[in-house]
């Protein structure tokens, strides 16, 4: 399992959990957890680029 793996696996739990949660009617909820995963994306990015810079 790669880095990349890892937080792609972590983007698609972040927006499983904000379905889950806003569909349940939890929709504030839902949508701060899916404000997550742009987050995870970026800092996954991020933290690759500069592993492979060093």
């Amino acid at each position: 399992m790669s880095a990349r793996d890892l937080y792609i696996g972590g983007t698609l739990v972040s927006i499983l959990i904000s379905l889950a949660l806003f569909l349940r009617g939890r929709r504030n909820e839902g949508i701060f957890v899916g404000l997550w995963a742009p987050t995870v994306l970026q800092l996954g990015e991020a933290l690759i680029r500069r592993s492979e810079e060093d």
